[in-house]
């Protein structure tokens, strides 16, 4: 297992999980806890940029946002990870917290941790909201499958690839037409590979979970119809990993489940153009508080 930082970050503190697994939390706010669970390779960071975590702050919860499993500056077991692992340390930080009963949000491949936790841990989720990541399209197999394959012939993804393949399903259509725009992107996106991950087998590791998930038909209509807490779905109108059609029909699976369509994003909608996915979710989260 990698190495993490002898002290954490600012604003975070560091939870050891059951199985070792040592991970960088950020707690705010009073009140009802709120767990947000993010995509592969995402830094809790990302949150903040969407404006979701001083919303529910504001709104009275007490808001936890956290690195998972090999996203610096939490510890990189040996690959492979699976989704089941990640809703395992998932659990590990509400039973560290004692918060009970919590609301649960998953943006992109952290949908299929959130619903993992619901799956073995019924009693910690009170609520779900699966933001941008219900339900992966060919594309996000085909995308998988290729990083994996680059990673056994070669080692890694080579840097070049890996931005390109960030910058095409990241971005929307007019952002990737216009040059300032693509090379603005360009540049963060390859400034922050290095410092992301605490080590590869993190990427392996979490991209290995990711493509489980999606190759064993998840989420499965059985299991979409075990899911008996209230549950809101948000899609980007322009996702090609999670299409807003594909995660509209399989919300009707899901009974009583809320569905929205974000209008004018692709998948970094999060962090390009969230429009008031940060209102409807704390909105949500109002509506289910003391249940």
């Amino acid at each position: 297992m990698s190495d993490t930082p002898d002290t954490p970050p600012d604003g975070f503190e560091f939870v050891v999980t059951g199985s070792g697994v040592e991970l960088a939390v950020k707690r705010s706010g009073e009140g009802p806890a709120v767990l947000l669970i993010g995509g592969l390779g995402m830094p809790s960071v990302t949150w903040d940029i969407s404006g979701l975590p001083g919303s529910l702050v504001d709104a009275g919860f007490e808001v936890i946002t956290y690195n998972a499993r090999g996203v610096s500056p939490s510890s990189a077991p040996d690959a492979p990870y699976s989704v089941a692992d990640l809703a395992d340390d998932a659990a590990a930080l509400l039973d560290h917290f004692e918060v009970g009963p919590t609301i649960v949000i998953g943006y992109s491949m952290g949908c299929y941790t959130a619903q993992s936790l619901l799956r073995s841990r019924r009693e910690l989720v009170q609520a779900l909201v699966l933001f941008a990541g219900l339900q992966p399209s060919p594309i996000s197999a085909m995308v998988g499958e290729m990083e994996l394959g680059l990673i056994d012939r070669y080692g890694e993804v080579p840097r070049e690839v890996l931005v390109f393949e960030q910058l095409l399903t990241t971005l929307h259509h007019p952002l990737l037409q216009d040059p300032a725009t693509v090379t603005g992107w360009q540049q963060v996106l390859s400034a922050g590979y290095d410092s992301l991950w605490t080590a590869p087998e993190g990427f392996r590791g979490q991209l290995t979970a990711s493509q489980q998930w999606i190759t064993s038909g998840e989420p499965t209509p059985e299991h979409l119809a075990a899911i008996d807490v209230p549950t809101l779905v948000l899609a980007f109108e322009h996702d090609l990993f999670f299409p807003p059609d594909l995660c509209a029909a399989t919300a009707r699976q899901i009974a009583g489940a809320e569905f929205a369509q974000i209008d004018g994003v692709g998948h970094g909608g999060i962090f390009t153009g969230p429009g008031d996915s940060a209102a409807r979710i704390t909105e949500f989260c109002r509506a289910r508080r003391g249940l």
